[in-house]
């Protein structure tokens, strides 16, 4: 049993405890836990916050694009039916 408390992997501060959740996920057999953990060194807790934000923002931006292009594809689909019907 770990009685430490883990430590930042970017700067090495210490961990501050925010909150722990179990569910049993569909499909799943066994319940997952989940812990969640703030750095107690707070310019090393807001850069990861930036990082963070700036992952989600690509994750949205890439769905988007995605969504376009076969939008775009389907459309060039329809087009290309549509030619070969005349």
């Amino acid at each position: 049993m770990k009685t430490k408390t883990p430590n930042c992997s970017t700067c090495g501060s210490p961990l501050v405890f925010i909150s722990q959740e179990t569910e049993l996920l569909e499909g799943s057999r066994f319940p997952q836990t989940s812990i969640k953990y703030r750095c107690s060194n707070q310019p090393c807790q807001d850069e990861k916050d930036k990082q963070t934000a700036k992952r989600i923002k690509l994750i949205k931006d890439k769905a988007k694009n995605d969504k376009i292009r076969l939008d775009k594809k389907i459309q060039d689909k329809k087009d290309a039916q549509l030619l070969k019907t005349l």
